[in-house]
């Protein structure tokens, strides 16, 4: 059953339509006790509404934000549409942020309600005291001052079902729908408001592109705070009605992979490159007539999606090799690996490494890459059957242009650009100027129309995880300790964060002495960031950085890509 698209302006909406059109059709699926369980279309929208009516009865009004802290559940979920239902903005928090971090955001948010799920979660908002927050709402843990999950629904059995439908009815295309905080090179986390037409555009596009539909399904285990895992959980599916599975967590992705089979998965560079050490370890493992059948097979297979991707014919010749490859192969190896229904797979937030495309086109899965910020409602840019060219981050996203300043910047026009950013009107109109989102990401357009990106104006690294890190919030903390000169973050596409550290003259050349320095003064540091924003590797530089050399100019401010260059070997030691 397909689920026809409608002209609504909300989100919240799209899924109260399909809990009435879809009825006991799945929607959402978790593990309870080691079985799925699956929350019917009917039954999210009975919950969305609940929630919606206990939000009401707490007191929350059209503007006011609510937080989230929890993994990603159905709870998540459904608060969410809940809190923009009734005119909320839900503040989605990363779940590995550190207890400072939650602080921050909690007060910079202004958040009256937090929905937390673990019992150190929960601590860590009851420790910030934050005084707008005004109810904390566990999912798993309700101790204290905490209201469980069930007790918070409660709440608004008193209230009339139709105030609801009134406050749906009252929201402008316009208005603010979310709001997601982000490193964008200002030297601590930005609040991104997105709108309602915002988030309906951005998912409409990537559902018309890639022709999504019911029968499409998807696994949820990227944190939801993030907007590109919230277009294949929450806001594809409001449009056409497929089923999300929750993984149990991100280290049980690939066991639950197996159960779930989804259609459609995305990932980043980290999660790709460990598929891709896994595939490549049991596919070496082979031997003589299975070796041989397998490279075969691979090889086939990557004629035929460098056909695909190109927009080229293929033979029948090379489509009866294919059928044979996949009947030998690469079915096998897709299903080992719980991709045998996936039709659509994406990479983002950082480019991938061209070989680990070229080499899942061996088991004939095309790996579309996805360029976009929190600013443009995630994807601007994707790769595409018939438009993919390994290195290249494809064509603008139906609706969306794209043009490159004078000095490289790539700028983002469209439906799905954000407002603004929260409290913040010089960072805004930095960001914003003439119609056009100045992405900070440097590029270039080729002949064929596709996207390059070849690096970064602002200055921030993304890890291969998807982690935006400023930097300027991490080095000013490493450069209080007076003994270190200078503290330079690396990382940029890769694993973990590298800091490259020049000490002072005190040490007298003893590298071991100053190493120990460094590690300490990193180790303190590290306690205010999340797992993903800690730095993991340190090095030390043989000299201070130079003004001469452009490596940091007289005002202090280090030029991030001389430093890296003029240190490879330093770097590349730090990533051995």
């Amino acid at each position: 059953m397909s689920v026809p698209m409608r002209v609504v302006h909300t989100i919240p909406q799209l899924v109260l339509e399909n809990a009435k059109l879809l009825g006991d059709e799945p929607a959402l699926v978790r593990r309870v006790s080691g079985d799925w369980e699956t929350l019917t279309w009917s039954e999210y929208g009975a919950a969305v509404r609940r929630t919606a009516r206990a939000l009401i009865a707490s007191g929350i009004e059209p503007g006011d934000r609510v937080a989230i802290l929890s993994y990603n559940t159905p709870e998540w979920v459904i608060f969410d549409v809940a809190a923009m239902a009734i005119g909320a903005v839900p503040v989605g928090i990363y779940f590995s942020s550190s207890d400072v971090e939650i602080a921050e955001l909690l007060e910079r948010s202004n958040a009256r309600i937090v929905l937390a799920q673990t019992t150190a979660q929960i601590a860590a908002v009851r420790e910030a005291s934050i005084e707008s927050v005004e109810l904390l709402v566990g999912i798993d843990d309700a101790q204290g001052d905490t209201v469980s999950w069930p007790e918070f629904l409660s709440l608004g059995d008193a209230v009339d079902p139709d105030v609801v439908d009134d406050r749906i009815a009252a929201i402008e295309w316009d208005d603010p729908a979310t709001l997601m905080f982000t490193a964008a090179g200002y030297g601590s986390p930005v609040g991104v408001i997105l709108t309602h037409d915002n988030l309906v555009a951005a998912s409409r596009s990537s559902v018309d592109l890639f022709n999504v539909t019911q029968s499409d399904s998807a696994l949820s285990y990227l944190p939801l705070s993030h907007i590109a895992e919230q277009i294949f959980t929450i806001l594809a599916p409001a449009h056409v009605g497929y089923p999300v599975a929750f993984a149990q967590s991100i280290g049980r992705v690939r066991v639950d992979l197996l159960d779930i089979e989804p259609a459609i998965f995305f990932g980043v560079p980290l999660v790709w490159s460990g598929f891709e050490r896994a595939l490549r370890k049991q596919v070496e493992a082979l031997t003589g007539a299975q070796a041989r059948i397998a490279n075969w097979s691979m090889g086939v297979s990557r004629d035929s999606i460098a056909a695909r991707n190109a927009g080229s014919s293929r033979s029948p010749y090379l489509r009866a090799k294919v059928a044979v490859a996949r009947r030998l192969f690469t079915d096998k190896a897709r299903s080992a690996m719980g991709f045998a229904n996936v039709r659509l797979a994406f990479s983002g937030a950082v480019s991938v490494d061209p070989s680990t495309l070229e080499y899942f086109a061996g088991i004939d899965l095309p790996v579309r890459e996805v360029y976009g910020l929190s600013e443009s409602t995630g994807p601007a840019v994707v790769t595409r059957e018939g438009a993919t060219r390994f290195g290249t981050v494809g064509l603008p996203m139906p609706g969306v242009e794209i043009s490159i300043a004078d000095d490289g910047e790539i700028l983002i026009r469209g439906q799905s650009v954000f407002s603004g950013y929260l409290d913040d009107e010089d960072a805004t109109g930095h960001a914003l100027r003439d119609g056009w989102l100045h992405t900070g990401d440097l590029g270039g357009i080729g002949g064929d129309g596709l996207l390059t990106i070849s690096g970064r104006k602002k200055d921030i690294i993304i890890t291969a995880g998807g982690k935006n890190v400023d930097a300027g919030a991490v080095e000013p903390l490493l450069r209080e300790d007076p003994l270190i000169l200078d503290a330079v973050l690396v990382g940029d596409g890769h694993d973990q964060l590298g800091v490259l550290i020049s000490v002072a003259e005190a040490f007298d050349g003893d590298d071991d002495l100053a190493f120990a320095q460094a590690e300490a003064v990193v180790e303190r540091v590290n306690q205010r960031f999340s797992r993903a924003e800690q730095v993991r590797r340190i090095g030390l530089l043989p000299r201070p950085l130079s003004v001469d050399l452009g490596e940091v100019s007289p005002a202090g401010e280090v030029d991030r890509l001389v430093v890296v260059e003029h240190f490879t070997d330093e770097v590349a030691e730090l990533y051995r």
